[in-house]
């Protein structure tokens, strides 16, 4: 199944060989936890929980540097086992490569958190056959911020965030700022009671916060570790990397401001649409949706018409351990994008082409 990395398909070759010189600057860098992880982490079980299914509006101008029928990247989170076993052979099947988001804590893991990983091994034949290996943080921790919903007083040691998730990570510490106050306080947990779902921290805050001007975030160096550390440990295993994939599809400025200096592109950085038109792309600010889980295959279709017939840039995600996420839905989704003439690239490729 192994092949050499130059081994690209017939039709990769003649549309890189068209289109290879339009190469893309913001790729170039243009753009400005020991913890305790549960099955509630979305990595597993909670990952979205709303339909995406978001309208964009329709532009007329085509991309002169994607190929004329428009391309699509394929992003698979996590690297579980059935990247390698469901979402590889449908792949192979049109000779198409995929990026894949790999948390590096979990390389080569067996029954952790229900799921099988994928080992080095397994991802060195992934990028031999033109496969990415992008970073996804050292232990899928959040790397963006959350808004708190309810005031919180100096007494308080509980916070209530739109989104609990910091709170998976116990030990780590937690800053919550308003932009003028910050204050640190270690996670000791998560809960809920009658006001909602809350973080727990080891002491009272302090400080009075207003809910909807204060957000809960990781620190500088919790950062510099999920993003930095992640590809450091990627490239010591011998991977170029140049993406990143946000966990929990949470991705804002605070975690812009961090990502770029480590990484080329982001796949996630605005979720809940596929389409991105080459004429405004920004490779920190790429558009990613689903294609399986949380969506429908008429949405998926309509989408790959309108890139099709517009010369645009698609990219799909998904879990490959979900259920519904079969190498038999891979391989449909695949069918659609040949029938239509779409070129499948990595994120890394589809960067050097969108301009």
């Amino acid at each position: 199944m192994s092949m050499d990395k130059s081994a690209l398909s017939r039709r990769r070759i003649l549309s890189l060989g068209a289109i290879g010189a339009a190469s893309f600057a913001g790729c170039l860098g243009s753009s400005d936890n020991g913890g305790e992880e549960t099955n509630n982490d979305d990595s597993v079980s909670d990952e979205v929980d709303s339909d995406n299914e978001t309208d964009v509006d329709s532009k007329d101008d085509e991309s002169e540097g994607l190929p004329e029928n428009g391309a699509v990247v394929f992003v698979y989170d996590d690297g579980p086992m059935k990247d390698y076993t469901q979402a590889f052979p449908a792949h192979q099947a049109f000779d198409a490569p995929a990026t894949t988001g790999i948390i590096t804590s979990r390389i080569g893991l067996q029954d952790y958190n229900g799921y099988d990983w994928m080992d080095v091994e397994q991802l060195e034949e992934l990028e031999a056959a033109g496969w990415e290996i992008a970073s996804h943080t050292t232990e899928h921790s959040v790397v963006g911020t959350y808004e708190l919903v309810e005031d919180a007083d100096p007494a308080d040691n509980r916070v209530y965030p739109e989104e609990i998730r910091h709170g998976y990570w116990k030990s780590k510490d937690l800053e919550i700022t308003d932009g003028e106050t910050t204050v640190t306080r270690t996670i000791v947990g998560y809960d809920e009671d009658d006001v909602g779902k809350y973080i727990e921290l080891d002491e009272s805050i302090g400080e009075s916060f207003m809910r909807g001007e204060t957000v809960t975030r990781f620190g500088e160096e919790a950062m510099h570790e999920a993003l930095g550390e992640s590809k450091q440990k990627l490239e010591d295993l011998g991977f170029e990397v140049d993406s990143f994939l946000a966990p929990y599809d949470n991705f804002d400025d605070y975690s812009r401001k961090f990502a770029s200096e480590y990484y080329s592109s982001i796949a996630n950085a605005e979720h809940g649409s596929r389409i991105n038109y080459p004429d405004e792309f920004d490779p920190f600010y790429t558009h990613r949706d689903y294609f399986i889980e949380f969506s429908s295959p008429d949405s998926v279709k309509a989408d790959l018409d309108k890139i099709a017939e517009q010369g645009l840039l698609g990219v799909l995600g998904a879990h490959t351990y979900k259920e519904e996420v079969t190498e038999e839905r891979i391989y449909e989704t695949l069918e659609w994008v040949d029938e239509r003439g779409i070129e499948v690239l990595t994120l890394r490729e589809a960067c050097q082409m969108a301009e």
